[in-house]
């Protein structure tokens, strides 16, 4: 009896109360965000009118939404490859010896990682502001400009994730290729980038879920403009919602980022699922 009130203690505490916790805090207001997207709301009246799929269909007609899917997948696709070339490239040149003090290197590197992305806006948004003839007051090189700054303040996760792999291989692996004549050139394609390819899996996908999450840098630093040239989702979203007092339409958009997110997270799962089948079928 003593055994059986253990095992029962362990499992409301090992899965009912997590349960409980997500589904307070993560599956109701998901599911309460789906149901205002299919309502017309301000959010203050009392009324809540059911629209049906006519936000969806309006989102569709949007120029605006179109633009700032547009400017979203620039952002997702740029700081994808900046993410996981610089990340893995530094990580490949510290991992190999080529950088002295390579541990304040990395701490330099990871700094912008642990600071505010509002402050990190403001800070730039003062250097490159408008007024001093930079490049934030011209629409089309801004968003590429709020890419870069955002991807130098995000490069320190991939360059720890690709140091972490890189630990994983065998030194005296890398001594015999040396000994066999192996440039660096070629330890890193035969070698590292074999090893290193689950973590590309993961790289890519905080990655993506980073990109697609970008709000605070457009709301510091350009507010959408100029002409919405970086007006993303996550800023089109929250616009609509508290400008406009928009709910319904801010929701519908909201759900759209979700969708989206769903999808490269699905595709994340089943690219590990897969990879660790092929790993037990060796």
């Amino acid at each position: 009896m003593e055994l059986f009130r253990k095992h029962t203690f362990i499992f409301i505490l090992g899965l009912v109360a997590p349960l409980t916790v997500f589904t307070v805090f993560a599956g109701y207001p998901i599911l309460y965000n789906l149901f205002l997207s299919f309502t017309r709301w301000n959010g203050l009246s009392p009324n809540i009118q059911p629209v049906g799929l006519h936000n969806y269909i309006e989102l569709s007609r949007d120029p605006r939404f179109i633009l700032s899917l547009v400017n979203t997948l620039k952002w997702t696709i740029l700081s994808l490859l900046i993410s996981l070339g610089l990340g893995l490239l530094l990580s490949i040149v510290l991992f190999l010896g080529k950088v002295y003090l390579s541990s304040l290197f990395r701490l330099l590197i990871f700094v912008p990682v642990t600071m505010s992305l509002v402050a990190t806006g403001i800070m730039f948004s003062l250097i490159l502001s408008p007024e001093f003839g930079f490049w934030l007051g011209d629409y089309r090189t801004a968003l590429y400009v709020l890419i870069a700054i955002g991807a130098w303040g995000y490069t320190g996760i991939p360059l720890m994730l690709f140091h972490a792999g890189l630990s994983e291989i065998d030194a005296e692996l890398l001594d015999a290729a040396r000994l066999d004549g192996a440039s660096d050139f070629q330890l890193a394609r035969h070698i590292i980038l074999p090893t290193l390819r689950p973590v590309f899996v993961i790289v890519a996908l905080l990655s993506v879920i980073q990109s697609l999450r970008t709000f605070d840098l457009v709301a510091t630093m350009t507010q959408g403009g100029p002409a919405g040239s970086t007006k993303v989702l996550g800023y089109f979203m929250y616009s609509e919602t508290f400008w406009n007092n928009r709910f319904g339409y801010g929701a519908a958009i909201s759900v759209i980022i979700l969708v989206l997110g769903s999808g490269f997270a699905w595709t994340y799962l089943r690219s590990v699922a897969n990879n660790a089948l092929h790993i037990s079928k060796q």
